[in-house]
């Protein structure tokens, strides 16, 4: 009955926990992240030949009103695969990267208003 009773009270005390999850981004300041994303296509299994793409940028973000933010790349870098995974490189898309540069360039500005719904724009 005690053990109920714990519990109880500690799911209680979690459910009354609020936990604000919104970006909380100050109007003076830009806030550099590091973003990686690996897009690989093949059969999951280890020593199989694998094709994809690693895409790396730096990530500034700064407050541009109430809600609108601005969000910016820098230093992109794509690099391709081709080969068997997990052994062989990623060596850089020259000609990709190049192709996408003006595009990657382009600074987004979006709005965040805390319900779920993100809306983005290109500048």
């Amino acid at each position: 009955m005690m053990r109920v009773l714990v519990l109880a009270l500690a799911i209680a005390f979690v459910a009354g926990q609020h936990v604000n999850l919104a970006p909380e981004f100050s109007p003076s300041k830009t806030y550099v992240y590091r973003y990686e994303a690996l897009l690989l296509g093949g059969l999951p299994v280890e020593g199989l030949a694998k094709a994809g793409l690693k895409v790396s940028s730096k990530v500034l973000i700064s407050a541009e009103a109430q809600n609108t933010y601005l969000l910016k790349l820098a230093d992109p870098e794509i690099l391709e695969y081709s080969g068997v995974w997990p052994k062989d490189p990623f060596v850089p898309a020259t000609k990709l990267t190049s192709a996408l540069a003006s595009q990657l360039l382009i600074p987004i500005k979006f709005e965040y208003a805390n319900v779920g719904l993100l809306v983005a724009y290109i500048c």
